[in-house]
């Protein structure tokens, strides 16, 4: 998949970069280029990542330049292209939707049957295990946040 960008900002650990919006037609009502979410809402999404250029990951930065891009004479407006692996894009979007699909699903399922064997409230028991499973899903995504980012491959 690839992306355009501006530069919006330079500094010395990171560049800051403003995704390009997507082409619309003039006096366009039906909103073609938005997202559902953003059409229903009325939400602009402004879109901007943080790379960082240190080899180590940051908790802050969505991307790392490994290849040094930003080292070079790049200047605020330049435009930039992004090039994102399919393949990993995906994987990140298993660990980001599905993980937390079976673990909710999981947990409940372990939770009603775990009270029903224990002669309580089994559907309690559904709900605290689909909220232990929603909360352990979002505790190991956090934790793991920093080896998760994409490759991506920057050019001019």
């Amino acid at each position: 998949m690839i992306k355009l960008a501006r530069i919006q900002q330079i500094n010395t650990d990171n560049v800051v970069l403003k995704l390009e919006d997507k082409a619309q037609c003039v006096d366009c009502k039906s909103h073609c280029a938005d997202g559902f979410l953003g059409f229903l809402f009325h939400k602009k999404n402004h879109a901007e990542l943080m790379v960082g250029l240190s080899q180590k990951p940051s908790m802050n930065c969505h991307l790392v330049d490994k290849n040094s891009f930003f080292t070079g004479s790049n200047k605020v407006n330049d435009l930039v292209g992004l090039n994102f692996s399919e393949s990993q894009l995906f994987k990140l979007a298993l660990v980001l939707y599905g993980l937390p699909i079976i673990l909710m699903i999981a947990s409940l399922i372990m939770g009603y049957w775990l009270f029903a064997m224990l002669h309580l409230q089994a559907d309690i028991g559904g709900v605290l295990g689909l909220v232990f499973g929603l909360l352990l899903s979002k505790y190991l995504i956090n934790k793991n946040q920093v080896r998760y980012k994409p490759q991506v491959k920057f050019f001019k």
